[in-house]
């Protein structure tokens, strides 16, 4: 899902509510709270290890610029190596990694497959995941217990749940239920802002359920304003994967955890399951790292971009700042990247004039390499966001 791709979206059309649906292999697809149109392209991969000199030249670039992991790649992308330089790249058609040798030059689609369009079901048709995001202003203040985790997420049958929510000031009690379509399963209470579910009730595959938070200060997670919360099908809700489909998902990842080890193990294996939809186990694979004492730009990029996604805002705030403070000086295209999540994270806060300066900052970067389709998706948030403003 990427970020680049929601700014023109926001302006093309009226955003419009997503069904969530099973489809006929019995599994939940999971469908993010807004719908729009897909942009042209999409990537077919992502950088995951870089040692020395690596440069990048996109197609209507005029030179190539330093590439670094994280980076994004595209099928008319070409790579430039030096004699002492690695590069690893992850493809999404496929999952397999990809190696280029050194001292080269190289077309992305050499290594990496176009991937196919995986799409979700929505009154408007089959819609590309990645273009399911969008700019929509969310209030969610501190002072209610907003669902953390899990959110907006498929997950894995037969692991232990973890219930987080925001801890609420002046709160010494959270009373906890899990709410299926039909009925309340299971309730609790408990002092912190988390909670593990005993398990008593087996979850059922293909059933959408929904944590709900109360606290003794008489303010609940259901007071929380954002598009997902007024959705018919639970979209700040969860789902368990059939057991068929858990298997294919582990097999993967154990092919993953035997070829990558390190950062490169992490960004692939987070991005592949955030591909699944399992945006909870994504996270968690991402912030165990970190935990770990591993501080990288790509994996707090990824982190906000994700916390976004399920719309926490000022979680995705916070992991954009740090991912711009160990972005590498010459990286451009990852600067611009994050000055554009950024400019879309204000914006989904409501902080217009914030939103702007960071969305200008991005456009003279895309203005710089020559990102003209990306550029001018920012310029068309930029002036929806200037008229707003005007119209105040």
């Amino acid at each position: 899902m990427k970020i680049h791709k929601f700014f023109a979206l926001l302006v093309l059309l009226a955003f419009a509510p997503v069904k969530q649906i099973i489809n006929l292999q019995n599994h939940l697809t999971l469908a993010p709270a807004n719908a729009t149109t897909q942009v042209n392209e999409s990537p077919v991969g992502r950088i995951i290890k870089a040692d020395g000199k690596v440069f990048l030249k996109r197609q209507n670039w005029s030179e190539y610029y330093p590439a670094f992991v994280g980076t994004e790649l595209y099928t008319t992308d070409k790579i430039k190596l030096t004699s002492k330089a690695n590069l690893i790249a992850i493809c999404y058609a496929n999952w397999k990694t990809w190696s280029l040798p050194k001292n080269s030059i190289s077309q992305i689609m050499d290594g990496c497959l176009k991937a196919k369009s995986k799409c979700v079901e929505t009154p408007d048709g089959c819609v590309s995941i990645d273009a399911t995001r969008g700019i929509n202003q969310v209030a969610i203040t501190d002072n209610i217990p907003y669902l953390i985790s899990p959110r907006h997420t498929l997950l894995l049958p037969d692991k232990p749940l973890i219930l987080r929510w925001n801890p609420v000031a002046g709160a010494t009690r959270y009373t906890v239920r899990i709410k299926s379509p039909s009925e309340y399963i299971w309730e609790t209470e408990v002092t912190e802002n988390q909670a593990l579910y005993s398990g008593n009730i087996p979850l059922k595959t293909g059933l959408r359920y929904k944590v709900i938070v109360h606290t003794d200060t008489e303010v609940s997670s259901l007071d929380e304003e954002s598009p997902f919360s007024k959705q018919d099908y639970l979209g700040i809700g969860f789902a368990v994967i059939s057991k068929s489909k858990q298997q294919e998902i582990l097999v993967k990842n154990e092919q993953l955890t035997q070829k990558l080890d390190g950062e490169a193990q992490v960004l692939s294996i987070a991005e592949f399951y955030q591909q699944q939809g399992l945006n909870a186990e994504a996270i968690a694979i991402l912030e165990s790292f970190i935990n770990s004492g591993n501080y990288t730009s790509a994996v707090y990029r990824i982190l906000g971009e994700i916390y976004q996604q399920i719309q926490l805002p000022e979680l995705a705030k916070d992991y954009f700042f740090k991912s711009a403070k160990l972005t590498e000086v010459d990286d451009v295209v990852g600067s611009a990247k994050i000055e554009a999540a950024l400019g879309e994270v204000y914006a989904t806060l409501g902080s217009k004039e914030e939103a702007i300066r960071w969305l200008k900052l991005a456009f003279n970067k895309y203005e710089k390499l020559g990102e003209f389709q990306r550029g001018d998706e920012v310029k068309l948030s930029l002036e929806k966001l200037q008229q707003q403003l005007g119209e105040e």
